[in-house]
C-alpha cells in the first residue's frame, strides 16, 4: 500500500467518522465523563493534601503547647496549678495526651487517575501507646474487592466505559462496507481486502490514542501539577492503557473478520465485554471470599476481649494488687489522685497493653491472612479478564493498591512498638514517671510520611508481553481470515 493510498484512507476515515453523529455524541459524552472522572479523582487527591496540612499545623502546634507547659512547671519547681491528669511532666499523661503522633501515607499524585481503596483505606493514623486503630473498617470488610467496581475515577471510565467507545468506532468496519453496496468494489480493486481493513483499524486507533492523551496529559498537568510526568509509574499508566485499548480494537478486527451483520458483530462484543468486565471479576469476587472467608470483625474484637479477660482473671489481678497495695500508689483521700496513683496506672497499662496487642496480632493474623490470600489469588486470575488486569495495574502505579496500603499498615504497627519503647520506660519506673522534661519532647519518635507507589510486588513487563502477545495473535488470525475472505 502506497504513500498517496494511505493518505487518501486517513482523510477517508476521518471524514467518515466526522459525519456519523452518533459516533460524535457518544465521543462527546464519555470524553466529558472522562475529563470529569479526572476532576473528582485530583478533588480527592487535594482533600487528602490538604488534611496531611492541617495534620502537620495541628502537630507543630501541639508539640509547642508541650514544650511551653512543660517550660512553666519546671521554672514554678515542678509545681503544676492544674489537674494532676494534665500534667505533662508525668510520662503516662503525655503519651495519653499530647504526646501521640500521626502516621501519614503521602498520596502520589497519580492517585487522581486511580481512587482505587484511598476512599476506604485510612490514610493516617494517630498512633497512640494503647488503643491501636486498624487499616480495615466494618465495611471495608465486607467489600474488600471494591476496586474491581465501583469508584467513579479516570480507572472506571477506561476499563469499563471506552470499551463501548471502542465498540461503536470499530464494529462495523467490514460489514458497513456490505450493507453500503460499496463490498463488490473493493473486491474487484487491486488492493489487498487484509491490508485495507488493518490500515483502516490501524488508523482509527492511532487517532483515537492520539486523541485520548492529548486531552488526559495537559488536563491532569493543570489539575496535579507536572511531577507525575518524570516517574515510571506514568509511562507504565501510558503503555498499559494504550494497549488495553489495542486489545479491544484487534477484538473488533477479529469479530469483523467473520463477515457478520453489524448488529450481530455489536452483540457480540458488548458480550465479551460484559463477560469480562463485569461477570468474570464478580465471580471472581464471589469464589474468593468463599474459598477464603474473611473473619468479621466481631470475631476479631471478640478474641481480643477475651484474652483480655483471661489476663485480668489472673495475671491481671495479681499485677493490679501489687502496684496499688504499694504505699506509694495508694489514694490518700477519696478526692485526691497521688502522683503514685499516675504511675500505678501507667505500669497497669504498660502491662496489659503487651498482652492486649499479643491477642491483636493472632485476631489480625487471621484477618490478613486471608485478605493476603485473596490478592495473590487475584494476582494469578487477574489474566481471566482484561479489565481486572489494568484496573490492578493502575491501583499499583497510582499507589491506591491494597497491598501499598497494607504495607503503611505494618510500619505504622512497627512505629507503634517505637513509640511504646520509648514510653513504657519512663512511666513505668519510679525514677523516671514524673520527668518528662524538654529534652523527651524533642526525642519523641515521629513517623517520617512516605509515599507508596511502588509496585514491586507484580511483574509489569511479563503483563505488558502478555498483552501485545494476545493482541499480536488477535491481529495476525483476523488478518488471514480478511484473506480468506476474498479467496
Amino acid at each position: 500500500m502506497n504513500r498517496l493510498m494511505l493518505q487518501t484512507i486517513v482523510k477517508h476515515e476521518i471524514k467518515l467518522l466526522v459525519r456519523n453523529k452518533v459516533l460524535v455524541y457518544l465521543f462527546s459524552i464519555i470524553f466529558f465523563m472522562l475529563l470529569s472522572a479526572l476532576w473528582i479523582g485530583s478533588s480527592m487527591y487535594k482533600k487528602q493534601l490538604s488534611t496531611i496540612r492541617q495534620i502537620k499545623a495541628y502537630d507543630k502546634e501541639i508539640t509547642d503547647s508541650l514544650r511551653e507547659r512543660i517550660t512553666r512547671i519546671e521554672k514554678e519547681d515542678m509545681i503544676y496549678p492544674g489537674f494532676i491528669w494534665d500534667d505533662p511532666t508525668f510520662a503516662y499523661n503525655t503519651a495519653r495526651n499530647e504526646g501521640p503522633q500521626f502516621a501519614v501515607k503521602q498520596p502520589f499524585s497519580l492517585q487522581a487517575l486511580t481512587v482505587g481503596q484511598s476512599d476506604l483505606q485510612p490514610f493516617y493514623y494517630k498512633v497512640n501507646i494503647t488503643r491501636k486503630q486498624y487499616l480495615t473498617y466494618d465495611g471495608e470488610i465486607g467489600n474488600s474487592f471494591l476496586q474491581f467496581i465501583g469508584n467513579f475515577d479516570f480507572a472506571f471510565v477506561v476499563v469499563y466505559l471506552f470499551p463501548l467507545l471502542i465498540i461503536v468506532f470499530t464494529y462495523n468496519v467490514l460489514s458497513s462496507e456490505k450493507e453500503q453496496g460499496t463490498w463488490v468494489l473493493l473486491k474487484t480493486s487491486n488492493q489487498s481486502l487484509g491490508r485495507l481493513i488493518t490500515a483502516r483499524i490501524a488508523i482509527r486507533y492511532l487517532l483515537f490514542i492520539m486523541f485520548f492523551w492529548m486531552i488526559v496529559t495537559p488536563v491532569l498537568v493543570l489539575l496535579v501539577g507536572v511531577d507525575f510526568f518524570f516517574t515510571t509509574n506514568w509511562w507504565w499508566t501510558v503503555i498499559c492503557v494504550s494497549l488495553y485499548f489495542s486489545f479491544w480494537f484487534a477484538l473488533s478486527m477479529f469479530i469483523n473478520s467473520f463477515s457478520f451483520s453489524s448488529t450481530l458483530n455489536a452483540m457480540t462484543l458488548i458480550f465479551i465485554w460484559l463477560f469480562t468486565g463485569i461477570i468474570v471479576p464478580n465471580l471472581l469476587q464471589i469464589g474468593l471470599n468463599k474459598i477464603y472467608p474473611i473473619p468479621s470483625r466481631i470475631s476479631m474484637v471478640t478474641e481480643e476481649r477475651n484474652a483480655l479477660n483471661q489476663y485480668f482473671e489472673k495475671d491481671g489481678q495479681t499485677l493490679t494488687k501489687e502496684v496499688f497495695n504499694n504505699p506509694r500508689t495508694m489514694i490518700r483521700q477519696a478526692s485526691i489522685v497521688t502522683p503514685g496513683m499516675v504511675y500505678g496506672y501507667g505500669v497497669i497499662v504498660y502491662k496489659s497493653q503487651e498482652i492486649k496487642d499479643a491477642a491483636a496480632a493472632v485476631a489480625e493474623r487471621k484477618l490478613y491472612g486471608q485478605i493476603e490470600r485473596q490478592q495473590n489469588a487475584i494476582q494469578r486470575l487477574q489474566l481471566l479478564s482484561p479489565a481486572l488486569l489494568l484496573q490492578e495495574q493502575l491501583s499499583a502505579f497510582a499507589g491506591t493498591h491494597w497491598r501499598q496500603f497494607n504495607k503503611f499498615s505494618i510500619d505504622v504497627d512497627t512505629f507503634r512498638r517505637e513509640t511504646q519503647r520509648f514510653y513504657f520506660p519512663k512511666m513505668a519506673e519510679e525514677s523516671t514517671f514524673r520527668s518528662f522534661t524538654l529534652k523527651d519532647v524533642d526525642a519523641i519518635p515521629r513517623f517520617n510520611p512516605k509515599v507508596y507507589a511502588d509496585y514491586g510486588w507484580t511483574d509489569i513487563p511479563a503483563l505488558v508481553l502478555t498483552y501485545i502477545g494476545v493482541t499480536v495473535v488477535l491481529l495476525l488470525t483476523a488478518y488471514k481470515r480478511l484473506l480468506a475472505i476474498v479467496k
